[in-house]
């Protein structure tokens, strides 16, 4: 799931979506109700937080932690996020493209 940032609107990021066949949707410019990536990265910042506090890290030690909280986001948390798409869309139609409590 992309949003129209930079990197993800390059035209050498679409055509190499092209050449690897995927399929690129249209997508509101900022619209971090309906990315549920944003959810993730929540997730993982509450876990780095409770796991290693507000302690300093080099960049190297950070990637790690990082790559640790990604390991740890549990499926079922991801597949709820999958599953809840549906409900997210309606919310922000229902809301007539404003804020939603997603």
């Amino acid at each position: 799931m992309q949003d129209n940032a930079p990197g993800h609107s390059a035209k050498e990021t679409i055509e190499y979506f092209e050449e690897l066949g995927v399929c690129i949707m249209a997508w509101p410019a900022f619209s971090p109700d309906l990315n549920p990536i944003e959810s993730v990265w929540n997730w993982m910042k509450d876990w780095i937080e409770e796991k290693y506090g507000d302690q300093y890290m080099t960049p190297t030690i950070l990637r790690g932690v990082v790559r640790d909280a990604w390991d740890a986001v549990p499926e079922d948390f991801l597949n709820g996020l999958i599953e809840s798409m549906p409900a997210r869309c309606q919310a922000v139609i229902d809301a007539q493209g404003g804020a939603t409590t997603y």
